[in-house]
């Protein structure tokens, strides 16, 4: 959840002593040294009308690796076998008729020994090609190096057009924005549930904060949680097959477990402070959540059944909005700079801290891609913005225009 939308929801009551408190993150670490892999990615063929789709999916599958970071991609034919070193590879597309069907086939290759190493071919149609294009684009990265890809994820965001509030879903690039929900009163902090066949999200369509799902395959919302007093700050686990939130039911917010269906399952904290912003680490078994219990905003960790609550952060005057990493190696989370918040990361364990950005615009809403590089989150400069940040170079690209994103899993 935002820091905005926080205030929106009674989070105003988390004091404002911290920002008399020094701020002393490590500046951002750029891995310049980082290894990549040279991978060759000559044109694609086709003749006739073909080659036009051939060189559309040559650029979007093009745009998706450069994406990664993972790879040094050459544009021209390699020279000849063996000259590339080890792990080099040559990645080649060709579209032509097979039969009646228009067919892209694609492959990737070892330069050193020539042995194939794998490839997808697929019949394709115009509404088809960025899909296959991306579905391309992550089996080479598979291929390639063993990690998930991220090119055929969404991300779902909200944004607010001409008075109303809409919850968007687009491509990872920011392609393909449809709305699901549009509304006049706001909705925030989307989440992806069920193996991103819905969208938890909180609405304020009844007067006050309550929960809400949307399955992308129907044309309506259902209530998920409506308790007395607000209804936030949601958070899936597929593995555990439950949801957390922030209810205020029983008086100030604390951390609850839900079913999928919203019955509570069970209270995880109790506490007279404001306990809020839980997220699941990935395998379930514990949580991170945020909470003003010291005075000030700062990060805790908790066992899955509220066991062995422990304090991770100590730096930082205001924390919020943490997200566990995919990997579980560490977690995300907004701290506030001066005027402004920036993303940070800590371990687990709290030995290794270090900001993520730094500038003179807000950074807030961290989520992760699924391959624990990628952060999506809301920067807010002159417009209210939907940006990419890649945590090993630092290199960052807007979106779209919106706030209070999340991205789906492979």
């Amino acid at each position: 959840m935002t820091i905005r939308c926080i205030a929106i929801v009674a989070m105003v009551l988390l004091p404002t002593a911290a920002a008399a408190q020094t701020d002393v993150w490590p500046d951002p670490v750029v891995k310049e040294d980082v290894f990549v892999v040279p991978l060759w990615l000559p044109q694609f063929t086709g003749t006739g009308d073909n080659l036009n789709k051939a060189q559309r999916l040559e650029q979007i599958v093009l745009q998706d690796l450069q994406f990664t970071g993972l790879f040094k991609i050459m544009r021209e034919e390699p020279a000849t076998a063996g000259v590339a070193g080890v792990n080099a590879v040559v990645v080649r597309g060709r579209v032509f008729l097979e039969g009646p069907a228009v067919t892209f086939e694609g492959t990737v290759t070892d330069i050193a020994s020539g042995d194939f190493v794998g490839g997808k071919k697929y019949k394709i149609t115009d509404k088809e090609l960025r899909r296959i294009a991306h579905h391309f684009a992550d089996e080479v990265v598979r291929l390639v190096t063993g990690d998930v890809g991220v090119a055929s994820t969404q991300i779902v965001y909200t944004r607010k057009v001409n008075g109303k509030w809409e919850l968007v879903v687009s491509d990872y690039d920011g392609y393909s924005p449809r709305v699901l929900v549009r509304q006049t009163v706001p909705l925030l902090a989307p989440r992806w549930i069920d193996n991103n066949q819905a969208i938890a999200y909180t609405s304020f369509r009844d007067g006050k904060a309550d929960l809400f799902t949307r399955v992308l395959s129907e044309g309506k919302s259902r209530g998920l949680a409506n308790y007395s007093g607000t209804n936030t700050a949601v958070d899936w686990s597929q593995k555990q097959g439950m949801l957390l939130a922030a209810l205020s039911k029983d008086g100030n917010a604390e951390v609850y477990m839900l079913d999928r269906a919203g019955k509570l399952v069970q209270r995880l904290t109790h506490n007279k402070a404001i306990d809020t912003s839980p997220s699941w680490s990935p395998g379930g078994r514990e949580l991170v959540f945020l909470s003003d219990r010291t005075g000030t905003p700062q990060l805790y960790l908790m066992g899955r059944d509220g066991s062995n609550v422990r304090r991770l952060t100590f730096t930082g005057g205001y924390n919020a909005s943490p997200a566990w990493s995919p990997k579980g190696d560490i977690i995300a989370f907004s701290t506030r700079m001066g005027s402004e918040f920036q993303i940070a990361v800590i371990t687990p364990d709290g030995r290794d801290g270090r900001l993520i950005t730094k500038d003179n615009h807000s950074h807030e809403d961290p989520r992760w891609a699924p391959d624990g590089r990628h952060l999506v989150c809301t920067e807010r400069g002159r417009e209210e913005s939907v940006s990419v940040v890649d945590i090993v170079t630092g290199g960052k690209r807007i979106l779209a225009q919106g706030s209070d994103p999340d991205w789906s899993s492979p």
